[in-house]
């Protein structure tokens, strides 16, 4: 396996727990999340950086949608920000009673579902989920029994769905897209070492390839498309937690970070924490899908304005 520090910094946002990077192509525009913060960024052309929205929730995962908005999820709501007028379109469809979990990461699949991982935050064992929502907002749970559901990508032909389960320390991959009724019927895909933390968040290539950030190991990963580990690549700091493919030419790998649970010593080791990274790759990225969102935008009655700093309260599950 190669080493290699060939990474760059790239803005200084200081997030305390930095998530879910996605690139808009159409508005050459990054956009991520502050977890914590319960925040949405954009970050455009010259490093321009906005908050483009923030919530008095958990917000845990963000995509594009077709229609060049953006879907997120709220504790454990899902909600559709339409850009560029900033209104909230929101789903109160109740995925947990209990008040710890929330949805942590998320991705659109080619047929323009919503996936997301559903979270308990005290970690209790198996009770993570996978669920998928269509254009018609019904959910559907795709699978059960996990540990900390985490990053979700699929191959370029659409065929293959790959996520990670953070607590088993492994990506897995299974046959995509699902008929009606059909389990997930996932495998293996790689063990992640153990002394290099916990898997978090993915992307892949053109030619398969898979990168995964290592949370409290310091380093992205890069695996061939059968499960090779090619190359180890390290970070300045110890939280990496997602990443996405973003430039021009989608040669570009964006990484977001996390000062969340830090001391001060620590704080004081790697003090770009919590800040983005960028590292050229010679294969591209994926085109992202985005959510087929016009049912939603059509048959929603519920809008609110959320200009940048406005707080929107709603009822924690």
């Amino acid at each position: 396996m190669a080493v290699t520090t060939s990474i760059s910094h790239f803005v200084g946002v200081q997030a305390t727990l930095g998530e879910s990077p996605v690139w808009d192509i159409a508005r050459q525009t990054l956009y991520y999340i502050d977890i914590t913060a319960g925040s949405i960024f954009a970050i455009k052309p010259g490093n321009q950086h906005t908050e483009v929205y923030r919530s008095a929730g958990r917000v845990g995962a963000l995509a594009l949608t077709q229609a060049g908005n953006l879907i997120f999820t709220e504790d454990a709501h899902v909600a559709l920000l339409t850009l560029p007028a900033r209104q909230v379109v929101t789903r109160l469809g109740e995925a947990s009673s209990n008040q710890t979990y929330r949805y942590n990461d998320g991705a659109c699949s080619p047929q323009g579902q919503f996936i997301s991982g559903l979270m308990d935050e005290r970690h209790s064992a198996q009770s993570g989920r996978l669920h998928s929502y269509g254009a018609e907002g019904k959910k559907r749970v795709l699978l059960s029994g996990m540990g900390l559901p985490n990053g979700i990508a699929w191959s370029a032909d659409g065929g293959t769905i790959y996520f990670v389960d953070s607590v088993a320390q492994a990506i897995y991959q299974a046959p995509w897209p699902l008929t009606k009724g059909q389990p997930l019927q996932p495998r293996v895909f790689a063990h992640t070492p153990a002394e290099l933390g916990r898997p978090d968040g993915i992307a892949l290539d053109v030619d398969g390839n898979l990168w995964v950030c290592q949370f409290n190991g310091g380093c992205l990963l890069h695996y061939s498309a059968s499960g090779q580990l090619l190359r180890k690549v390290e970070l300045p700091v110890p939280r990496p937690t997602s990443c996405c493919f973003g430039g021009e030419e989608l040669k570009t790998l964006y990484i977001t970070s996390a000062r969340f649970g830090m001391s001060e010593q620590e704080l004081r080791r790697f003090p770009l924490s919590g800040d983005i990274f960028q590292l050229g790759v010679s294969s591209a990225g994926l085109v992202p899908h985005g959510f087929d969102d016009a049912q939603w935008l059509t048959n929603s009655s519920q809008t609110a304005a959320s200009p940048p700093g406005a707080q929107r309260s709603f009822s924690r599950l």
